[in-house]
């Protein structure tokens, strides 16, 4: 049991190290189609698969990631005062998440060795990101934030209400307060970009 233990918190610090390298690292790829919405009735069906609790932490893992990446380019590019309340919110959430995901990890009793490679989205989305400037850059980071923070939360929501693995719903359940204050954050970034002629 403490051999298992130990092994889970060096993949995941592992897994954690590898995603912050990545802002350093990304490469623009081609474009990608964009991924499908998650459904609540499919991420339902998912909780409740052999592997759910593991698929749920990787994809967790993967848009906390992203969205720490995403802020750190926008708060150190961004002039603009809502969108850099956002993104400040968005990268204190994300590491406050990335501790709580460790915790979950830690207690669950589902094997924990998934993937920790980005997809090539959102090495696409994080490039494009990093080769905006401006007014540009400020409605790029919104609206693909915004995007991911929805995608967030419907995975987080449907996992939490149907989840066997009581670590992991309890963090799915805890972290949705977090997901929807930052939807707050997003939508006033984006209403000031449209009133002000920048989106």
């Amino acid at each position: 049991m403490k051999r298992n233990f130990a092994y889970k918190i060096t993949t995941i610090l592992a897994a954690l190290g590898a995603a912050a390298a990545l802002n350093a690292t990304a490469q623009t790829a081609p474009a990608t189609a964009p991924a499908q919405t998650i459904t609540d009735a499919a991420v339902a069906a998912e909780a409740t698969a052999p592997n759910a609790a593991k698929d749920f932490i990787q994809q967790a893992f993967l848009t906390n990631e992203f969205g720490i990446a995403a802020s750190k380019v926008a708060l150190k590019e961004t002039k603009d005062k809502e969108t850099k309340a956002a993104a400040q919110q968005v990268l204190n959430d994300g590491l406050k998440v990335r501790q709580d995901m460790i915790v979950a990890i830690q207690g669950s009793t589902s094997d924990m060795h998934f993937d920790q490679s980005w997809t090539e989205e959102y090495k696409q989305k994080l490039a494009d990101l990093q080769s905006s400037t401006g007014k540009d850059l400020d409605a790029k980071y919104v609206a693909v934030q915004s995007e991911e923070n929805q995608k967030a939360t419907a995975l987080f929501s449907s996992y939490a209400q149907t989840a066997t693995d009581a670590a992991t719903k309890s963090f799915a359940a805890n972290t949705l307060p977090r997901l929807q204050a930052e939807s707050a954050k997003l939508e006033a970034a984006g209403g000031a970009h449209a009133t002000t002629g920048t989106r």
